[in-house]
């Protein structure tokens, strides 16, 4: 792949949100089938095969989206001049449009978690909730099981500035960030197991920076890498399908492989080594966003353009939809079920379609008719990027 950066100017990226729409809707699937992975008794049945396919297989929503963030970062600042307006604009930004909803809505889920958990009145509440136990759980991004993302990001923010400022005074580190991510997030990976221990490194920002600095490169290189990762009849015949052809063996055999481990795993008490489980799900995420980008721009060609807007209208929403989502499934999964088959393939399935439906509904109003709606839902782009 020839490498060059260059001052090309800069165009919207569309295709983008084409991206953060598919891996908002596999962040769904992930949370909704964790249900009947739990619930189901009879681990041998079809039901439970259908349900950890969709569970195992769409688990590349968090990755994606750390891919995502490093991708457009580095595609916006890294040919601007670095100077301390920059970094001051970059910070006060990620405060107002991601750190504010992620307070307001810790603060949100922290009352649910501790109202449910306690009795359900407002007097235990109000025994067992305390302000220390709340900044400790907004700290570390625990006030909901899905908020690790945002603690994630916070860490990648840190680290944000000092990594650019790095890479443009030794520009020629930039074509290695791919393989360098990935040793570096391996090493972590083999001192944890050998070494470490440490139970939470999900939490970690390490166990993420192949992610992160994949998408740095892809942001930086941004034009030569969407003309390798586009495709087409003309190009099924050049050198660049032979990058496609190895990542989509890669990417088939992986994802189907994690499905495979965890499937076994759950219903046969089969057990390997914890690196095992960690390789297949590191190479299923680790080629799932260029597999998604492929896919983003192959659909943004042939779609209709309602259709295509509608998909583009989910992207722009996809941050206040991972931060909402989470409420309105809690409360749907307390409705009562019946276990019978057909009737819980239909709970499941209108489970998933009400809480895409009513996220997607909350933040796309919001945004369109709520003049402070970035203060729960994060910011919009400047520019429309609709067709």
């Amino acid at each position: 792949m020839g490498l060059a950066t260059g001052t090309i100017k800069k165009e919207q990226l569309n295709i983008i949100y084409i991206v953060r729409a598919l891996a908002i809707l596999g962040v769904i699937f992930v949370h909704v089938t964790s249900i009947p992975i739990g619930e189901i008794v009879d681990k041998s049945s079809s039901m439970f095969f259908y349900f950890n396919f969709l569970n195992v297989f769409n688990k590349f929503g968090t990755p994606t989206f750390i891919f995502l963030s490093a991708l457009v970062l580095f595609y916006s600042y890294y040919d601007r001049p670095l100077n301390g307006k920059l970094i001051a604009r970059f910070y006060q930004r990620r405060l107002l449009y991601i750190l504010t909803p992620y307070l307001i809505f810790s603060l949100l889920y922290y009352v649910i978690q501790m109202y449910y958990s306690f009795g359900e009145t407002w007097e235990q509440f109000f025994q067992h909730a305390s302000l220390s136990n709340f900044f400790q759980m907004v700290l570390y991004g625990k006030s909901f099981y899905h908020l690790y993302f945002v603690f994630i990001s916070a860490q990648f923010y840190i680290l944000f500035p000092a990594l650019l400022w790095f890479l443009k005074k030794y520009p020629r580190v930039t074509k290695h960030l791919i393989w360098i991510g990935f040793v570096m997030q391996w090493a972590f990976v083999l001192y944890n197991h050998y070494s470490l221990h440490y139970e939470d490194k999900g939490q970690l920002g390490i166990s993420y920076i192949s992610y992160y600095f994949m998408g740095a490169f892809c942001g930086i290189y941004y034009h030569t890498f969407k003309d390798w990762i586009t495709v087409t009849w003309s190009n099924l015949f050049s050198k660049k399908a032979f990058f496609w052809i190895p990542l989509w063996i890669v990417w088939i055999a992986s994802s189907f492989g994690d499905v495979n481990l965890w499937y076994q795993t759950r219903v046969n008490d089969f057990s390997a080594n914890s690196l095992i489980y960690e390789g297949y799900w590191f190479f299923h995420t680790f080629t799932s966003p260029l597999i998604l980008l492929q896919i983003a721009s192959f659909l943004y060609r042939k779609l209709n353009t309602k259709l295509i807007n509608t998909i583009i209208n989910l992207g722009v929403a996809s941050f206040g939809v991972y931060i909402v989502h989470a409420a309105v499934l809690f409360y749907y999964f307390r409705l009562p079920v019946s276990y019978t088959p057909a009737a819980y393939y239909l709970y499941i399935a209108v489970g998933y379609a009400f809480t895409l439906l009513l996220s997607w509904g909350i933040v796309g109003l919001a945004q369109k008719y709520v003049k402070g709606a970035w203060m729960l839902f994060g910011s919009k782009p400047k520019k429309a990027p609709y067709i």
